[in-house]
């Protein structure tokens, strides 16, 4: 956990500085919802990500990674702005945990204190939900669904496998070469969960050198479906044009 530094300008007023994380807007009240969906004994992973990202926006994450500590002492105006904060996080945090939950952690000094004891009370459900997540996805195909919901329940299970187990940081070209593995296997994915009505589509895409990552390839099954639906309608309309075709031809 890093020390408090006070780096401001002694000319400036720190608090109205919109870019210090001590920095309070008018409109942030202890009441907000900073996340639509609730923490509860399932989604720890999903929740810690949103949460993050939302504070981030308020340049607000410190708080919560230790990296924001309480000011010494003698910064008595820094000290009151940083509990301020303090107090806002922790409240922001609350408001989008189950009841049940909040009140046995709600007594934590800190933000980082309470986001410390959330991720060692949820955290190691982790392998339960990767592997629940494993399974949708394995499962997951097509079947009466169109091309769109299809993709996207796909896509949604590929970024909650994303929160729950990230690609490791590594040195040179290990991650992209990581990312064009996983691309590649998302490609194949999707196309095995086609209907077979897409065979020849997917042999076509299947021959392409190298292998389009899988929103090209989402683009490409699309237009074929599209293209499907056309030649369906025009298909339809034949016989009433041949009739009025023969009608027309009566002597």
């Amino acid at each position: 956990m890093s020390e408090y530094v006070n780096t401001t300008p002694i000319a400036l007023k720190w608090y109205d500085d919109p870019c210090h994380s001590l920095y309070l807007h008018h409109s942030d009240q202890l009441g907000m919802i900073l996340v639509a969906q609730s923490l509860n004994q399932e989604n720890y992973h999903i929740w810690s990500h949103a949460m993050l990202m939302a504070l981030t926006t308020k340049n607000k994450d410190g708080f919560i990674d230790g990296t924001i500590t309480r000011p010494p002492g003698s910064f008595e105006a820094e000290t009151k702005q940083w509990t301020c904060c303090n107090i806002l996080v922790k409240g922001w945090i609350l408001n989008t945990i189950s009841p049940k939950i909040a009140k046995s952690v709600m007594y934590n000094d800190t933000a980082y204190e309470l986001r410390e004891e959330l991720k060692e009370h949820f955290s190691h459900t982790n392998s339960v939900h990767l592997f629940q997540n494993e399974q949708e996805i394995h499962d997951c195909i097509q079947e009466g669904t169109s091309i769109g919901e299809y993709y996207t329940k796909l896509k949604s299970l590929w970024d909650t496998r994303d929160v729950l187990c990230p690609i490791p940081h590594c040195g040179g070209n290990v991650v992209k070469e990581l990312r064009e593995y996983q691309q590649k296997q998302r490609t194949i994915k999707f196309l095995m969960g086609l209907n077979p009505i897409y065979t020849a589509t997917r042999g076509q895409i299947l021959l392409m050198e190298p292998l389009p990552a899988v929103n090209k390839v989402y683009s490409l099954i699309v237009q074929d479906e599209k293209q499907r639906a056309v030649l369906s309608q025009t298909i339809g309309k034949m016989p009433e044009a041949a009739t009025f075709a023969a009608r027309d031809n009566r002597p």
